[in-house]
């Protein structure tokens, strides 16, 4: 029962702060995830491909709610999000069959990737935040499939719904305010997640799991996760409208920083 408090409390947390930067639920789950599988008893090389999967599920469900009360205050920017999805999305679909499904994929090399990505993407966005200049926005149609297919690749590899990457290179690269970029990206993470989960749920694996499960959507694993998303979301959708660029910046960091030490623990464990 404890285990499951944690895994609703993970999304309840993950929603919050979802809403509040356009990251935020993976980022929680790839740390407590992994922990309640072990408890439970899932084999060792099932792990990383289940993490992925149930931290998909529950980012779907999370940015459709987000996704929706955009749309009800017509707050979209449907050019770019189409391309950063449509981008996203094939190359997520491609890397999840080729690789993450790959035996080999181990959970070491997950860590790795987790950490290489963080440490990358929290010096990017410090180096930023010492730039206080008004910058004029450069989106162009490379930039954007070039962005989907990097928020895509994180996606599959790791489970973080690939927002991580989207609004860094959204911000960084084209110059877009981190409020736009974090409407954009909503939209891009759930299209993308709901072909992975799509994906997740038609493949199947390859040990009996032990519990109810749709594919690699383990029901004790993702209901919990579902229902603290869905109430944290909307909430923090609201906290975040409320939330100056800079604090939004300086809370995605802080996030980012303590799920990098857990992994660089484990790694080093």
């Amino acid at each position: 029962m404890i285990i499951y408090t944690l895994l609703f409390v993970a999304g309840l947390i993950g929603g919050v702060l979802a809403g509040i930067t356009g990251v935020g639920t993976g980022f929680i789950m790839i740390a407590v995830i992994p922990m309640a599988l072990a408890h439970m008893g899932i084999p060792e090389d099932l792990i990383v491909k289940l993490t992925i999967a149930n931290t998909i599920f529950a980012t779907m469900c999370s940015s459709f709610l987000n996704n929706v009360q955009l749309m009800a205050k017509r707050n979209m920017y449907w050019n770019e999000t189409l391309i950063l999805a449509g981008a996203a999305g094939a190359t997520a679909s491609i890397l999840l069959q080729l690789v993450v499904y790959n035996t080999s994929y181990s959970k070491e090399a997950y860590n790795i990737i987790i950490v290489i990505l963080l440490a990358y993407i929290i010096i990017r966005t410090l180096s930023k935040l010492r730039k206080r200049l008004e910058e004029k926005e450069s989106i162009t149609l490379p930039k954007l499939i070039v962005t989907g297919m990097s928020g895509g690749a994180v996606a599959a590899l790791t489970g973080l719904g690939g927002g991580s990457m989207v609004i860094p290179m959204l911000n960084l690269w084209m110059k877009v305010d981190v409020i736009k970029a974090k409407k954009i990206t909503y939209g891009t993470i759930f299209i993308t997640s709901l072909f992975l989960t799509f994906l997740n749920i038609i493949n199947k694996p390859t040990v009996d799991l032990g519990y109810a499960h749709l594919g690699f959507i383990l029901f004790p694993v993702a209901l919990p996760l579902a229902i603290g998303v869905i109430i944290g979301s909307p909430l923090g959708l609201k906290l975040g409208e409320k939330t100056p660029a800079r604090v939004i910046s300086y809370l995605f960091l802080t996030i980012i920083g303590i799920v990098m030490l857990r992994k660089i623990i484990e790694l080093l464990c």
